[in-house]
């Protein structure tokens, strides 16, 4: 048996000298949707707001307890406002919404449904620039005295390059204006005063009259622009921060999340500035832990991490509307989807996902193809729509579906939604402090999340070999010593550890590919065998003993445990008075009873010869 040796670490809840902090995004699941992919309601072909109100109890029904829902509770809306382009990353009207998604009283009902059932919804926020339709680029380009500056425009083109490489400046009405992505979408001019004003007015219409829970903010790290220096001017910074406050002011709850696709030391620069911006470099290095087998690279990023946000302050993701899809980026492998998405979900920040990525969807560029939409059954397109599809389906929907996925316990759908489940309910992988636990094992992704006393140990197998006999090593930073019944949360297997002083130890096989998601759920002691509400005797005894319960404990199961936390024998009481023989060798041994309302308690119990 290989013996894969864990460093001893401490169970901490928080770093030394930064307290954890809990919003009301760290206790959620985010689910990224294309309003025009989601669903269509009424045949066009394209997805729209009534679409997503009647696929609301899909995100979330409200009641915790079917297991048709995903458990999300957090919307992030791509653009939903008046745009010529499919995608609408080009805005003509920033009050108004695209008509072909529906009407302001139809998306305020959506907004009403989602809320009843806890989900909280935010826009995509596109300020960086707008369409050259907008009526503001035509007054400006017109030479209008209001408008000319809403944008930049210059006699003579600057000799001048965008931060990767492009053309950024565009000749019209005989005069050159700027535009960062291409011609077709003007940077804003935020130095003209009505530019920010009218930006504002926009962003309290949404929040405070319509309702929304914040905005998702495009481009964020262009808004300024000065000489060469075109992305992350300290002006941009500033700017956040005021659009930040003054959203918390109209609504005090409200989130403002980044996009800021750079390295660290940029994305810390908006730390405290905004609540949080994504975390690309993580979403990268775990998505190679997954390809590759050696998470390395996402021990580093959560690390870093560490040092350029407020704990669990950024959005974590594996791929979004401008990636390739990840199942395209394993070649179709739905383990390595598994191994992602159990990184995705028990690590720290805010996890989102993008649609579809619950059932395998397929897409790889042009942009068009990553966004097709949702596979919903076997039906004819899916059940997307009764009509033509605005894009083509993927040829893997008649498997890869909600429906069909729903109804197979091992499909990714259901390793989705089951990681959801357990990271909704347990503190620890909301808002816990995430240390990494080294391993002589580089293959196992081994960490650590701690809060309020309550700690749980993520391990992720991420190759297709099987690791037998893991040795895990955890000592208590409280020095308390005693027994702890662990829990995988994913299969609700359950086995004792016994520490030596404060120190536990426990051994574990991990099948390829395989998570374990384990809490240390009750802390027994010596105090808690006296507190337990079953009776064992005689104790000490020989091979036979009895065990004694209530009329209103039974049905109950018996499971006896090595000193070691290795299963011995297991068995069922149906009687207040239930006989054991049991062949075991003499020493001590630990006894756990359950029934159907849970764990009732665990004794020791010494075997003599």
């Amino acid at each position: 048996m290989k013996k894969i040796i864990f460093i001893p670490v401490l169970l901490i809840i928080a770093l030394q000298g930064i307290q954890a902090q809990n919003k009301w995004w760290n206790q959620t699941t985010a689910y990224e949707i294309f309003v025009r992919s989601f669903y269509d309601s009424n045949g066009d072909g394209i997805g729209d707001f009534n679409g997503v109100t009647q696929k609301i109890d899909y995100l979330n029904n409200g009641n915790g307890t079917a297991n048709t829902d995903l458990g999300v509770g957090l919307v992030w809306l791509m653009p939903i406002n008046a745009s010529p382009s499919y995608h609408g990353y080009d805005v003509t009207n920033y009050l108004a919404l695209n008509p072909q998604y529906g009407t302001i009283n139809q998306f305020q009902a959506m907004l009403t449904e989602a809320h009843k059932r806890g989900i909280k919804v935010i826009m995509d926020f596109v300020i960086n620039h707008c369409s050259d339709q907008h009526p503001w680029f035509i007054k400006s380009a017109a030479n209008d005295p209001f408008y000319r500056d809403f944008f930049r425009w210059e006699t003579t083109a600057p000799n001048q390059i965008g931060p990767w490489g492009q053309k950024v400046w565009y000749s019209k009405n005989g005069s050159n204006y700027y535009a960062l992505f291409w011609s077709g979408m003007p940077d804003l001019n935020y130095d003209y005063q009505p530019v920010k004003d009218s930006i504002f007015a926009a962003a309290k219409y949404w929040i405070n009259d319509i309702g929304i829970d914040g905005f998702r903010l495009d481009a964020a790290s262009y808004i300024f622009e000065e000489g060469n220096v075109l992305k992350h001017h300290p002006k941009t910074i500033a700017f956040w921060k005021e659009l930040n406050d003054s959203c918390k002011s109209w609504k005090p709850n409200s989130l403002l999340i980044g996009e800021v696709w750079d390295t660290p030391e940029y994305m810390a620069q908006y730390t405290g500035k905004l609540d949080m911006v994504f975390d690309f470099n993580l979403a990268g290095a775990n998505l190679d832990a997954a390809s590759t087998g050696n998470p390395y690279n996402s021990r580093v990023a959560i690390n870093t991490g560490k040092t350029i946000f407020n704990p669990n302050q950024f959005g974590s993701f594996l791929t979004n509307h401008d990636q390739d899809r990840i199942i395209d980026v394993f070649s179709g492998d739905i383990n390595k989807n598994k191994v992602a998405a159990s990184l995705l979900l028990t690590q720290a920040g805010v996890p989102f996902i993008y649609y579809g990525e619950e059932v395998g969807m397929k897409g790889s560029k042009p942009d068009e193809n990553i966004r097709r939409p949702m596979q919903w059954n076997t039906s004819t397109y899916s059940g997307f729509t009764t009509g033509t599809p605005w894009r083509s389906l993927n040829t893997n929907y008649a498997t890869f579906n909600v429906s069909t996925m729903q109804n197979d316990s091992n499909s990714l759908w259901n390793h989705y939604q089951h990681l959801i489940k357990i990271r909704n309910e347990n503190e620890a992988l909301q808002i816990g402090e995430h240390k990494n636990l080294i391993s002589t094992h580089n293959e196992v992704h081994s960490y650590l999340r701690s809060s309020n006393g309550n700690e749980i140990v993520v391990l992720v197998n991420t190759t297709n070999v099987a690791i037998p006999g893991l040795i895990v090593n955890v000592v208590r930073a409280d020095g308390k010593g005693g027994s702890y019944l662990i829990t995988d949360l994913l299969d609700n297997s359950n086995f004792m550890s016994i520490s030596n002083g404060n120190q536990f130890s426990f051994t574990i096989d991990l099948a390829p590919y395989q998570t374990k998601i384990l809490s240390f759920v009750y802390p027994t002691g010596i105090q808690k065998y006296n507190e337990s509400t079953f009776t064992i005797y005689p104790n000490p005894a020989k091979s036979n003993f009895k065990i004694s319960l209530s009329n209103k404990q039974l049905p109950a199961k018996m499971e006896l445990y090595s000193l070691s936390g290795e299963l011995i024998e297991k068995g069922t009481i149906t009687e207040t008075e239930t006989s054991f023989d049991i062949n075991v060798n003499q020493g001590f041994y630990f006894l756990n009873i359950w029934n159907e309302s849970g764990f009732l308690g665990s004794k020791k119990i010494c075997i003599q010869p």
